[in-house]
C-alpha cells in the first residue's frame, strides 16, 4: 500500500511517539497484522514479552503462534475479542496473561485499531502491548480489601454504621437495614433527625454522636429509639470517632445491638424474683434455693418456724447431714440421679432432724434449672412437714376403715351429698349400683339421671323432704336405677338424714343397699303363686314334646340301621334273581313267547323289589351320593315335562323360579327323584284335580326371627317348595309322614317309603325338610338345602349311548365275590359278553391270581366281604398294578367307598342287583376310561 506525503508525515509522528513510549517503558511491544494476507509482524520487544524467539520477530508469523503462549484460561476470550474487532473495525483493547521468558505469566493490555476498506473488510490491524501486571495486582488487592471490608461489615452482629461530622449516615450493614426498616438508598445520606419519629430522641442520639466526635473517646451506652412505624426499641451502642490518615476526626463509626428482648426478659426476671420472694414469705413450706456450682443454699423463714433452725443460708451438705441416717443414702442417690441425668423434677419423702433433735416426716420437691447446654445450674424446691397431715390421715384412715368394714359387712354403700358445694361422694360399691366404674368421677347429675323415670319423682321428693329445714324427714325410699355404663336396671333401698347448720341443710348423708335379688325373688314368688298351675302344665307339655322328639329320633335311627342291614342281603338275593332271568331271556330269545312273558313278569317284580330296597337305603341315609354344584332353577325347569306327564291332565303345574338363585351341592338324580316323589304324593291328594306349585327361592335363617322354622339352624339355604291345594293332612298324620312304611293309602296302592326317601336324602345332604298342612287346605313341603359357598367346578356329565350294542371285549376280568350265586352269575354274564374271566371268593385268592396273570385288565369286586373288604383289596391291588382298572359292586356301601355319604370321585360303582345290559355298559365304560 502507498500513502500521501501528509499521511507519511502523520505516520512518522506516530512511529516517533511509539519509540518514545517504548523508551519510557510504557509500551513493551508493537505488532502489525496484514489481515488480508494473514501475515503478522512483531518487534523484538513483543516477541520477548510473549516468550518467543527474537528471530521470529524478523519473519512473518501466524496469529495462532502468538495466541498459543497466552494463559489457557484467557485464550478463548482473546480469540473472541480479535474476531469481534476484525468484524466491526475501529479501536481494539483487551487484557490477558502471557508467559514471559522466565516462564511466569504477566498481565498485559493489547491496544490497537482495525482498518477497513471501502467494502468493510479488514485490511490492517496495528497495535501495541502495555504491561499492566502491577496495576492489576494493586486493583486485586484493593478489590480484596473492599470485599473483606464488606464481608466484615455484613457479618458483624447487630448494626454497624458510619456517619460524617454532620451526622449523615455514610454506610450501614444488613443489620442497619433490618433495624431501620428501609433500604440503604433510603437512609444513606440522612440523619437520625430525618429517620427517627421522636424529635427528642433524635436530638439525644445526635448530641451523643457529637460528644464522641468532639472528645475523640469511645463510649458505650443504652439508647431508646422510636421508629416512624410505631416500633420502639432499646439499643446497646458502642460509638468511636472516625479519623483520616492524619488522625483528624472526620466522623463516627458505631455498632448497635437490639436489646429490646433482653430488657423485657430482665423485667420479667425481676418480676418473677419478686413473686418468688413474696411466695416464699407467704407459704408454710420451707423453700430452698440451691446453687449447684458451690453448694450454697438459701432458705426462707419456714426453716425456722417448722423445724427450729434459725438459719437463712446453709450448705447442701448441712441439709444432707440433717436427714435421718436410714434415709440419707437413698435421698442423696435419688436427687443426684435427677441432677446428673436429664431430668428436671425430683420429689421424695424422708425424715428431717429438727433443731431439738426429733425427726419430722417431710415431702420434699424440687426442680432443676439448667443452662443452654443442659448443665445443672440451680435447684429450687419446697419442703412440706407431713407430721400433722400424717396424724390426721391416720385418724381418717382408721375411721374410714371402720366405716368400710361396717358397710361391707352389711353389703351396702354410703353416700354423702354436699349441698353447699353441689358435690357428691360415692364409694365404688355405691357407684356399682348405678352402673359406674370405680375410678369414674360422679356428680349430682349422675344421681338424678340414674334414677328410673318411673321412680324419679317420688325419689327426688323424698330427698327434698329430708333436706327441708322444716320437715327434716327421714330419707327412706326404694327405687330402680339404670346403669350409666351398662344399662342394667337394679333395685336399691336408700336411707339417710340431713345435716343442718341453723335453718340451712348443708349435707345429706346415708347408706344404700342393692335389693335387686330380693325384688326378683318377690316377683317370681308372686308370679309363681298366680300362675303355678299353668306353669306346671307347660313344663309337663314341654317335657312330653322333648321325649316324643327323642323317641322319634331314636326310632328313625333304629329303623335306618335295620334297613341298611337288610338291604345288603336283600340286594344279593335279588342279584341272583334278576341277573339269571336276564341271561335266560337272552338265551330263549323269541322262541317261546309264553316263557318270555313269564320271565318278564319275574324281572318286573324283582326290579320293583330292588327299587323298594333303594328307597329303604335312601331313608336310612346309606345310599351312595354323587353331589355336584346345582342350579335348582335349571333342574326344576329340566324336569317340567316329566312332572306334567306324571301328574296327568287334571292337575295344573306351576313353577315359580327365583330371580337369582344360590347354588347348592347335591346329587342331581336323587334330587329329581325327591321332587318327583313329592309331586306324586301331591297327585294322590288331588283325586279330582287341582293345582301343584314347585317354587325355588333363597332363604336366610336368623335366630329369633318370627318366620324361622323350628330345628333349622341359622344359615343360608336354597329352598325348594312343593305346594298343592289338595285334601291336606291332620296333625297326627303329619307327625308320622316320614316314618317308613307309613301310608294312608289303601293296601297295594303305596309302600309308605316315598316321603321316607325324601327325608333320608335331605338329611344325608346336610339339609332339612318341613311339612305344613291343614285338612282341606292343602300341603306344603319345603326342602332346605345348604347354600354352596365355595367355588366348585361342575363335574362333566357322563356321556352314554342308549343304543350301544350289548357286547363286551377281550380284556381279562378278575371277579371277586363271596356270595356264590352272585359270583356265578357274574362269571356267566361276562363270559357271555366275550370277556376272559377269572374268579375268587376272597382277597387272598384274588391277589394270588392277580400276581400270576399280568394280563388282568379289570378287577370286578364286591365291597362288603368278610375279613378284607373290596376297598382294601383294591388298594392293595393298585399298589401292585397301578394301571389296573377297578369296578365295585354292592348292595350296601356305607363307610367303604364314601366320605360322609358322598361317593369318592375316582370310584366306579354298579349297585346290586344289576341287569346284563347295565353290567355290559358299566364294564365297557370303566375299561375305556383314560387316566
Amino acid at each position: 500500500m502507498s500513502s500521501s506525503p501528509s499521511t507519511g508525515t502523520h505516520g512518522e509522528r506516530d512511529a516517533e511517539r511509539v519509540k518514545l513510549a517504548l523508551a519510557a517503558g510504557a509500551i513493551i511491544g508493537t505488532w502489525f497484522w496484514d489481515v488480508a494476507q494473514d501475515s503478522l509482524t512483531v518487534d523484538d520487544a513483543l516477541a520477548q514479552a510473549h516468550g518467543l524467539d527474537p528471530a521470529m520477530a524478523r519473519s512473518e508469523l501466524r496469529l495462532e503462534q502468538v495466541v498459543s503462549v497466552v494463559h489457557p484460561d484467557d485464550r478463548q476470550g482473546l480469540t473472541q475479542a480479535i474476531d469481534e474487532a476484525v468484524r466491526r473495525g475501529g479501536r481494539y483493547a483487551h487484557q490477558y496473561r502471557t508467559r514471559g521468558p522466565d516462564g511466569a505469566y504477566r498481565w498485559i493490555e493489547a491496544i490497537g485499531r482495525v482498518d477497513l476498506d471501502t467494502q468493510g473488510n479488514a485490511v490492517g490491524f496495528p497495535g501495541v502491548l502495555i504491561d499492566i501486571d502491577e496495576r492489576r495486582r494493586v486493583e486485586a488487592e484493593r478489590d480484596q480489601a473492599q470485599t473483606l471490608l464488606r464481608s466484615f461489615v455484613e457479618a458483624a452482629p447487630g448494626v454497624v454504621y458510619a456517619k460524617d461530622r454532620q451526622g449523615r449516615i455514610l454506610i450501614g450493614n444488613r443489620g442497619t437495614t433490618d433495624l431501620i426498616g428501609l433500604p440503604p438508598d433510603a437512609y444513606v445520606g440522612r440523619t437520625d433527625a430525618e429517620l427517627l419519629a421522636d424529635p427528642v430522641q433524635a436530638a439525644t442520639v445526635m448530641a451523643t454522636d457529637e460528644r464522641v466526635m468532639a472528645s475523640g473517646q469511645t463510649e458505650q451506652l443504652e439508647e431508646e429509639v422510636s421508629f416512624r412505624d410505631g416500633r420502639r426499641a432499646h439499643w446497646l451502642s458502642t460509638k468511636s470517632p472516625l479519623r483520616d490518615p492524619d488522625g483528624t476526626v472526620i466522623g463516627l463509626v458505631g455498632t448497635s445491638l437490639d436489646i429490646t428482648d433482653r430488657k423485657a426478659a430482665e423485667a420479667r426476671h425481676l418480676e418473677a424474683e419478686e413473686r418468688y420472694r413474696l411466695a416464699a414469705h407467704a407459704t408454710n413450706d420451707a423453700i430452698w434455693d440451691w446453687r449447684i456450682s458451690d453448694g450454697h443454699v438459701i432458705w426462707n423463714e419456714a426453716l425456722t418456724t417448722l423445724f427450729g433452725h434459725a438459719l437463712s443460708e446453709t450448705s447442701a451438705q448441712w441439709w444432707l447431714d440433717h436427714i435421718h441416717p436410714d434415709d440419707r443414702a437413698r435421698v442423696d442417690a435419688d436427687i443426684h440421679a435427677v441432677i446428673e441425668g436429664e431430668g428436671t423434677a425430683w420429689n421424695n419423702e424422708y425424715r428431717f432432724r429438727r433443731a431439738d433433735g426429733s425427726f419430722a416426716s417431710v415431702l420434699d420437691r424440687g426442680t432443676v434449672l439448667r443452662g443452654r447446654g443442659g448443665e445443672p445450674l440451680r435447684m429450687i424446691g419446697a419442703m412440706l412437714d407431713l407430721t400433722v397431715r400424717e396424724a390426721a390421715e391416720a385418724a381418717l384412715a382408721k375411721s374410714e376403715e371402720r366405716l368400710r368394714f361396717a358397710t361391707e359387712a352389711g353389703d351396702m354403700g354410703f353416700w354423702d351429698v354436699d349441698l353447699v358445694r353441689d358435690a357428691l361422694i360415692w364409694p365404688p360399691r355405691t357407684k356399682a349400683m348405678f352402673g359406674i366404674s370405680p375410678d369414674v368421677p360422679v356428680s349430682l347429675r349422675d344421681f338424678n339421671d340414674g334414677i328410673h323415670p318411673d321412680d324419679r319423682e317420688a325419689t327426688l321428693a323424698a330427698f327434698a323432704a329430708a333436706a327441708d329445714p322444716v320437715q327434716r324427714a327421714l330419707y327412706d325410699v326404694e327405687y330402680r336405677t339404670i346403669g350409666k355404663e351398662d344399662g342394667v336396671v337394679r333395685w336399691v333401698a336408700a336411707k339417710g338424714r340431713g345435716h343442718f347448720e341453723g335453718d340451712r341443710c348443708v349435707r345429706v348423708v346415708g347408706v344404700v343397699i342393692e335389693i335387686t335379688a330380693r325384688k326378683i325373688a318377690d316377683a317370681r314368688l308372686k308370679e309363681l303363686n298366680e300362675h303355678l298351675e299353668s306353669r306346671v302344665l307347660e313344663e309337663v307339655a314341654e317335657r312330653t314334646r322333648v321325649e316324643d322328639a327323642l323317641r322319634q329320633s331314636q326310632k328313625m335311627e333304629a329303623v335306618g340301621q335295620l334297613t341298611g342291614g337288610i338291604a345288603h342281603d336283600f340286594n344279593n338275593m335279588l342279584a341272583t334273581v334278576i341277573g339269571p332271568l336276564d341271561l335266560l331271556a337272552m338265551r330263549l330269545g323269541d322262541n317261546d313267547p309264553r316263557a318270555k312273558r313269564y320271565i318278564d313278569m319275574a324281572i318286573d317284580g324283582a326290579t320293583r323289589a330292588a327299587q323298594l330296597t333303594q328307597r329303604l337305603l335312601a331313608f336310612s341315609r346309606q345310599q351312595p351320593l354323587q353331589p355336584v354344584p346345582l342350579d335348582v332353577n335349571q333342574l326344576v325347569a329340566g324336569m317340567s315335562d316329566l312332572l306334567v306327564h306324571s301328574l296327568g291332565s287334571s292337575i295344573r303345574l306351576q313353577t315359580v323360579l327365583a330371580a337369582d338363585p344360590w347354588r347348592t351341592f347335591a346329587d342331581a338324580n336323587q334330587l329329581e327323584n325327591v321332587i318327583l316323589n313329592l309331586a306324586v304324593n301331591a297327585r294322590d291328594a288331588l283325586p279330582g284335580g287341582g293345582r301343584l306349585t314347585v317354587e325355588t327361592a333363597n332363604g336366610e335363617i336368623t335366630a329369633g326371627a318370627a318366620s324361622a322354622p323350628a330345628d333349622v339352624p341359622d344359615g343360608q339355604y336354597v329352598l325348594i317348595t312343593v305346594t298343592d291345594n289338595g285334601s291336606g293332612m291332620p296333625p297326627e298324620v303329619i307327625a308320622k309322614a316320614f316314618d317308613p312304611f307309613f301310608t294312608t293309602k289303601k293296601v297295594g296302592q303305596g309302600t309308605g317309603l316315598g316321603l321316607s326317601q325324601v327325608y333320608g336324602f335331605v338329611k344325608q345332604s346336610a339339609g332339612h325338610v318341613k311339612i305344613r298342612s291343614a285338612v282341606g287346605q292343602g300341603t306344603t313341603v319345603t326342602l332346605y338345602l345348604p347354600r354352596l359357598m365355595a367355588d366348585i367346578a361342575a363335574a362333566p356329565s357322563p356321556t352314554t349311548s342308549g343304543t350301544a350294542p350289548l357286547s363286551g371285549g377281550r380284556e381279562r376280568v378278575l371277579i371277586v365275590e363271596d356270595e356264590p350265586g352272585v359270583r356265578q352269575f357274574s362269571i356267566d354274564a361276562l363270559s357271555e359278553l366275550g370277556y376272559p374271566v377269572l374268579a375268587a371268593e376272597g382277597a387272598a385268592a384274588a391277589l394270588a391270581l392277580l400276581d400270576s396273570h399280568p394280563d388282568i385288565a379289570l378287577l370286578f369286586t364286591d365291597v362288603v366281604m368278610p375279613e378284607v373288604n373290596g376297598r382294601q383289596l383294591a388298594d392293595e391291588a393298585l399298589k401292585r398294578r397301578p394301571d389296573l382298572k377297578v369296578l365295585f359292586t354292592t348292595g350296601y356301601s356305607r363307610n367303604a367307598l364314601e366320605h360322609d355319604g358322598v361317593l369318592d370321585p375316582s370310584v366306579h360303582l354298579i349297585g346290586k342287583p344289576f341287569t346284563l345290559e347295565e353290567l355290559a355298559l358299566r364294564v365297557r365304560a370303566v375299561l375305556a376310561e383314560v387316566r
